[in-house]
């Protein structure tokens, strides 16, 4: 005779039974499982069950084995669809940018600043500050210089 399958609630109870022998219980998933085999006979007999087998399991000294063992190594992961799929539109999107940079500065589209220009922008500020302090303190003026005002 087959044995029926348990409810969803039992299923979910006896693998918590199985992970608090474990410890591998939060303190809230036990205490849904201490809820349930208080209300439930069958998950309460088999977690008493499976308690004793792994008490008397732990119990047991350990087997020496005959032969070696040996694991499989885990080969590398294949490239997967995702990293190529991000790959690929990375290159598309830097593809396409330098190309409308491309035609957009061979059609005399809106002029670019020189590295000369951004630098003399930067230090214009500092150049206008300056002229005025040398306008409150004739005298030379050198970067870092405490001022008393």
């Amino acid at each position: 005779m087959l044995t029926p399958v348990p409810p969803t609630e039992c299923t979910t109870a006896r693998e918590a039974a199985s992970a608090l022998l474990d410890g591998e219980l939060s303190e809230l998933e036990a205490a849904q499982l201490d809820a349930h085999l208080r209300g439930c006979r069958e998950c309460s007999a088999y977690a008493n069950e499976l308690a004793g087998l792994a008490a008397r399991l732990r119990l047991e000294p350990l087997e020496p084995l005959e032969l070696p063992a040996f694991t499989a190594r885990r080969r590398r992961p294949a490239l997967r669809l995702p990293a190529v799929a991000a790959a690929a539109t990375i290159l598309v999107a830097t593809a396409s940018s330098f190309a409308i940079g491309q035609v957009v500065g061979s059609h005399g589209g809106t002029p670019t600043a020189t590295v000369g220009s951004t630098i003399s922008a930067r230090t214009e500020p500092a150049n206008q500050v300056f002229g005025m302090l040398r306008r409150l303190r004739p005298g030379r003026l050198e970067s870092g210089q405490v001022i008393p005002v």
